[in-house]
């Protein structure tokens, strides 16, 4: 049985290398509309797989390059330690050059965590049926149906928010925790919902979201990151004694987190 020409269309368009960022924005469009076929939605799952593993390879080249950092500032703090006593001007060129290098090591370390919060997006993303379709529908239209499974209204709101249509995602983040609050998606919702009111600069709205994790999912492993998104809030705020509070709560309490190295790294710029 030939393929349809739906599906063929959104081959081409997926593996072009000239359309391939506007071939799967089409395939959204299709699944969007509610025309997209069988074929089509497997193709948009490969993809997605394909874009998984993308950032994955991304991801293990930056942990390689922060290796080397690490390495080279070792390096220079042991040179440091030799000619501490010979050489004062030298000595002042390196603490420069270990204030760079704390700088974008904190920069990589940032960088890792937000790629680290993508690849966990696609990890939760399933195959887009007509569920969420219709959802999505009722999501522009200010409507809901409270008919549609909880997994189909977060993911509804993860494609949302990944076409950056961050009002729709909103609301419909919102939706799934006013029914499902209980829900094992339930933190990760709040996050993304405390990160788009950030987007927006809502700062003290997405501080308070944040620490609704803490509050309402203590043993979530979300808790972790959103110690630290509280810690840089308070920040952009000016309020150093509530960012130190909760960057030394992260460092104290999971030590071994990726967000406690950044935490560090915070805590050491901005005492």
């Amino acid at each position: 049985m030939s393929e349809a020409p739906s599906a063929k269309c959104s081959s081409v368009l997926l593996h072009s290398p000239c359309f391939g960022g506007r071939g799967l924005s089409f395939l959204f469009l299709l699944v969007l509309s509610g025309c997209a076929t069988k074929g089509d939605i497997r193709l948009l799952d490969e993809t997605l797989v394909e874009q998984q593993q993308q950032q994955e390879e991304q991801l293990i080249l930056i942990s390689e390059e922060l290796e080397n950092l690490k390495g080279s500032l070792e390096n220079q703090s042991d040179r440091l330690l030799n000619i501490r006593g010979d050489v004062g001007l030298d000595l002042t060129d390196i603490q420069n050059q270990l204030s760079q290098l704390y700088v974008l090591t904190g920069q990589i370390q940032r960088t890792m965590v937000g790629l680290s919060d993508r690849i966990t997006v696609s990890d939760n993303q399933e195959i887009i049926g007509s569920g969420i379709d219709q959802f999505s529908q009722d999501l522009e239209s200010d409507g809901s149906d409270s008919a549609v499974p909880p997994e189909e209204i977060y993911q509804a709101a993860m494609v949302q928010f990944n076409r950056g249509s961050f009002a729709t995602a909103r609301r419909a983040f919102a939706s799934f925790l006013s029914d499902h609050s209980d829900h094992r998606l339930a933190p990760s919702a709040q996050f993304f919902l405390a990160d788009l009111l950030f987007q927006e600069d809502s700062l003290e709205e997405a501080t308070e979201g944040f620490l609704r994790i803490l509050e309402l999912y203590p043993t979530s492993d979300r808790v972790p990151q959103a110690l630290y998104r509280v810690g840089e809030l308070y920040v952009l705020q000016e309020n150093t004694e509530e960012a130190v509070s909760h960057l030394e709560r992260l460092v104290t309490t999971y030590p071994d987190s990726g967000p406690a190295e950044l935490a560090q790294e915070l805590l050491r710029e901005i005492r």
